[in-house]
């Protein structure tokens, strides 16, 4: 890896110098002039967007398990696992939990 460009075999990504922290892993120096109304104003605006988002997920879901005649909670892990990058894991997990309740039973 070139060290000064940040590349590895034809992929960039960015250096980050090294910050100063204090002992409880702090920023040595606080800017307060970062955090202006505006910016304020945007994070909440985030985060009420962010949670009804979350709402409006766990209604599609109810909704569309009820249709499917599946339970909501099966649903949503199977698109959480879809959604993510961790298929497969849970691919092979709901397989093997499915062996075992077939195998063992109770």
């Amino acid at each position: 890896m070139d060290m000064q460009t940040g590349t590895t075999a034809g992929k960039q990504r960015k250096v980050r110098a090294r910050k100063e922290k204090t002992a409880d892993h702090q920023e040595s120096v606080i800017r307060i002039t970062e955090l202006s109304t505006a910016v304020i104003n945007t994070l909440v605006a985030d985060l009420k967007h962010a949670q009804d988002a979350g709402e409006t997920f766990a209604e599609g879901i109810k909704a569309q398990a009820e249709k499917a005649g599946i339970q909501s909670s099966v649903l949503r892990k199977f698109i959480t696992a879809r959604a993510g990058e961790n298929f497969e894991d849970r691919k092979r997990d709901a397989q093997q939990l499915a062996l075992l309740f077939e195998e063992i039973g109770e």
